[in-house]
Order: C-alpha cells, then sequence, then structure tokens
C-alpha cells in the first residue's frame, strides 16, 4: 500500500512538472512590434489592391454570384472591415515611434488611431499595443 501511494505521489508530481512547461511565456515588447511591422506590411499590400467593389473587370458571361442566403456565415464574426492607406501609414508611425523608444509618442499617436478610426480593421491590435506598450517598462535614460 504504501509502494502504491508513493508511485501515485511520484506520479503526480511529474504530471504537474510537465503541464507547468506548457505555459507560454510572456512576449516581449520588441518582438511583438517586429511583428507588427510585418502584419502592417502586408496589410499595407492588401490595401492597394483592387477589391471586388473596385475591379476594373465587369463581370464575365455566365458566371453566377452566389446569394447572400448561400454564402458561409460564421456566428460573432463579422466581415473583413476595409483598412486604408491613411490607416495603415498612422499605424505604422506608431510603431515606429515605440521601436524608437519613444513610448510616450507612440501611446498618444496609438490613442488618436483609435479615435479616428473606431471601426477599423486594425483597432483590436491597437489596442493591444497600447496595453503591451503600458505594461513595459519605460526605457533607461542614459
Amino acid at each position: 500500500m504504501k509502494r502504491f501511494s508513493l508511485m501515485l505521489v511520484g506520479l503526480l508530481a511529474l504530471g504537474s512538472w510537465g503541464w507547468s512547461e506548457d505555459v507560454k511565456p510572456a512576449q516581449d515588447l520588441a518582438s511583438y512590434l517586429d511583428q507588427m511591422q510585418v502584419k502592417l506590411e502586408h496589410t499595407a499590400q492588401r490595401a492597394n489592391q483592387p477589391s471586388s467593389s473596385g475591379s476594373s473587370v465587369v463581370g464575365l458571361r455566365g458566371s453566377k454570384q452566389e446569394p447572400v442566403s448561400k454564402q458561409l456565415y460564421w456566428k460573432g464574426k463579422t466581415g473583413n472591415a476595409p483598412v486604408t492607406p491613411e490607416e495603415v501609414k498612422m499605424f505604422r508611425t506608431a510603431i515606429e515611434q515605440a521601436k524608437a523608444g519613444q513610448k510616450d509618442t507612440a501611446v498618444a499617436t496609438l490613442k488618436s488611431f483609435v479615435e479616428k478610426y473606431p471601426k477599423s480593421g486594425l483597432t483590436g491590435d491597437a489596442n493591444d499595443t497600447l496595453k503591451l506598450l503600458d505594461s513595459a517598462p519605460a526605457p533607461a535614460k542614459s
């Protein structure tokens, strides 16, 4: 009985040790800002591409549009919010300011971005960046 209880305690200890390694470490500010720059580059490329509403192709003979009732719908998910080049430029400016160590200026730029473009597709990223900048330590002054 003692041997069984010791084995059980040992297995529980090893099991909990294995689960504790699954927790992801908090992302540091520099890597987050690098990821945001890459995302903004992709968003800027998509913003400059013609969309279905602004394409030069008028239509094709025989092509059939799918009615709205037949299109896929994901509960709780709205369509992609359009992002204009001005939004990308303003957000990119804030990211560059944050990377340069100008935390206060970046926070002010992001807050004005959220006020100016509340329905932008980048608003969620702006709020996440604001939270990360608020939690990041202030840069050391030389």
